[in-house]
């Protein structure tokens, strides 16, 4: 009776004990399982980016200038993306190349980007708003202080047939005051004019307003008489239209941007973050100049204020950016490409 006891409390040990085990072991089945799942759901949250070059072109200039930070952590291996630089002069260097698709990003004036959309029947979108208005009046004297005084006077402008030349239409026409516009080539020969006594009031860009006023010959009475972006937002006013004078603008490639969703989410964030460095940083005008896209850093300094560099995206930029693209097709619809872009022209991420 007892070697029977003694048999039956060894199977019910032996029971328990294999039954602990089972448990043990489906725990660990359980958190293995459960590890897994976070290390996939990880992985799906931070996706592998393309070692592929990410080329990207770019202005001299204000559209240019959020770009420098980015150039100089690139150029030291600090960025997320392979990114490949081209600093252009002027647009049109480098439109062939945009249209053929030999890019993936590119920064343009924004009534470029919209022809653009049109020339390549909607290989383009534009993905930030990166300049306002950087138009100023300038003049060798003091008698203009307000958009009134410029009434039958003579202006020297650059940027015929682009954003300088609608612009200010739209503001004389808004205010009711008519003038002589004499345009230039190129906003260099304006800058001359100046210099030279040939032009007493003349409307330029920036940096080109700052490298006029601190040219060693400039006449000392030169000055920034008006500033036509704030003239801008009271012409709109005055009209019911939009308030925002958006120059330049950050266009992707669709076919890129559609193969590469991460990899845009990326530049943009890097983007965003080198403006705000650009707007913020004592040593952006170094950054600036050893980028290629302002010459000198005493004029990058002084520009950069009155550059408006910024980093506008989603609908905030869509709806100001159809607002402004409106005036330039109601003045002269081949600025725009011959019509107003369709809404896949404001990329809008998923």
């Amino acid at each position: 009776m007892k070697k029977l006891l003694s048999l039956l409390l060894a199977i019910l040990l032996c029971a328990a004990v294999f039954t602990a085990c089972s448990g043990n072991d489906n725990g660990a089945d359980t958190t293995e399982a459960e590890s897994t799942t976070e290390a996939e759901s990880t992985t799906e949250e931070t996706p592998v980016l393309s070692a592929d070059p990410v080329r990207v072109m770019t202005l001299k200039g204000p559209t240019g200038m959020g770009m420098a930070k980015l150039m100089s952590d690139s150029a030291a291996d600090g960025t997320a993306l392979n990114y490949e630089f081209t600093v252009a002069g002027a647009p049109d260097e480098f439109v062939g190349d945009i249209i053929q698709g030999n890019f993936e990003l590119a920064a343009v004036p924004t009534n470029l980007a919209a022809t653009l959309y049109a020339k390549t029947e909607g290989a383009v979108s534009v993905v930030a708003v990166n300049t306002l208005g950087v138009l100023y009046v300038l003049e060798n004297g003091s008698s203009v202080n307000s958009i009134e005084d410029l009434q039958g006077k003579t202006v020297y402008s650059s940027g015929k047939g682009a954003v300088p030349e609608y612009a200010l239409n739209y503001i004389l026409e808004a205010f009711g005051v008519e003038c002589e516009v004499i345009y230039e080539s190129e906003h260099d020969v304006v800058v001359s004019d100046l210099i030279s006594g040939k032009a007493h009031i003349a409307i330029l860009p920036e940096p080109k307003v700052t490298a006029a006023l601190k040219n060693k010959e400039a006449p000392e009475g030169l000055r920034i008489a008006l500033d036509l972006n704030t003239l801008w937002e009271q012409a709109c006013e005055k009209k019911g239209d939009s308030g925002v004078l958006y120059m330049g603008c950050i266009i992707v490639n669709n076919a890129w941007a559609e193969s590469h969703p991460a990899e845009l989410k990326a530049f943009l964030s890097e983007y965003a973050d080198s403006v705000d460095f650009i707007n913020t940083d004592e040593t952006a005008p170094k950054l600036i100049v050893e980028a290629g896209i302002i010459p000198a850093e005493p004029i990058a300094k002084a520009a950069l204020p009155n550059s408006n560099i910024v980093c506008i995206t989603g609908e905030e930029m869509n709806e100001g950016l159809r607002g402004f693209l409106q005036v330039l097709h109601g003045y002269n619809p081949a600025s725009v490409g011959g019509a107003l872009p369709a809404d896949g022209f404001y990329y809008t991420a998923d």
